[in-house]
């Protein structure tokens, strides 16, 4: 195990929402319940943006597409008005449940649901009968946007681009934590894409990197239920903010602002 599988699999087991659901004794279901919010705090953030623009132009109509971490469907929905067939993968049911819903109602058939684990899926899930013309070998292309928490990395990535024919994307934050994060839950491990870039290259393989910043305002409300399993409460959270000189006051109540950069690597095989 190299030192660059070291830092991941620690930040993984220390800092990543998977260490909450094991401190707590929580599923992942019922993880995201709780952020019934999600999409919200997604709208406000601006993600995913033009990544999702540069990743449409690399996607061929009426190729195939897998979504692993689909969550609620920020990447899979859009792209799949342009696909042939969609395969999402994601092991709450419940935020599957919220993307179905989603598709039905933009009448998009093409999709389907798998709730596991990626780690767990098998090929016969992901490829589909010859007879309808689907690709026995795998998917056109894969996608992973911020759901590579694994501790066998090797294993997750490696799966990802053998099931794979012409395009890997895989989506990851560019810089350290917010700073909110290390007052909320004390200091953690923490990666940022060139882990994975470096872990990619140590298995063969070599990823081509865009950078997209980000900057957005989130109602403090939302800021408050995103950090609501820290070690702070709302008063302390609203008072770190303003102390950065991070609150706003406006109309329609107290807002937070917010900086962020994100980071694609992507190999077009």
């Amino acid at each position: 195990m190299s030192h660059w599988t070291d830092q991941w699999r620690d930040f993984v087991r220390e800092s990543s929402y998977i260490h909450i659901l094991k401190e707590r004794k929580i599923s992942n279901d019922q993880f995201w319940r709780s952020y019934g919010v999600y999409d919200q705090i997604l709208n406000h953030s601006g993600y995913p943006g033009e990544i999702l623009n540069r990743i449409f132009s690399f996607i061929s109509p009426g190729t195939s597409l897998l979504d692993i971490g689909a969550g609620t469907g920020a990447f899979s929905i859009p792209l799949s008005r342009q696909t042939s067939r969609t395969v999402v993968v994601d092991p709450s049911g419940y935020q599957l449940q919220i993307l179905m819903e989603k598709a039905r109602k933009e009448r998009l058939t093409n999709i389907t649901a798998i709730p596991k684990e990626w780690r767990d899926v098998q090929p016969s899930e992901i490829f589909g009968p010859n007879d309808l013309g689907i690709n026995p070998q795998g998917v056109d292309y894969s996608l992973a946007a911020y759901s590579l928490f694994d501790e066998h990395i090797e294993d997750f990535l490696s799966k990802m681009i053998e099931f794979t024919s012409k395009g890997v994307f895989v989506v990851f934050r560019a810089d350290a934590p917010d700073p909110l994060n290390e007052f909320a839950y004390g200091p953690k491990p923490h990666v940022d894409y060139l882990c994975l870039y470096h872990i990619l290259k140590e298995m063969g393989y070599q990823f081509d990197i865009i950078l997209f910043s980000r900057d957005y305002k989130l109602p403090l409300d939302l800021v408050f239920h995103q950090y609501r399993f820290s070690g702070r409460d709302s008063q302390e959270i609203a008072a770190y903010l303003q102390a950065k000189g991070r609150l706003l006051e406006r109309e329609d109540g107290k807002w937070a602002s917010f900086s962020a950069r994100d980071a694609m690597l992507y190999k077009i095989l």
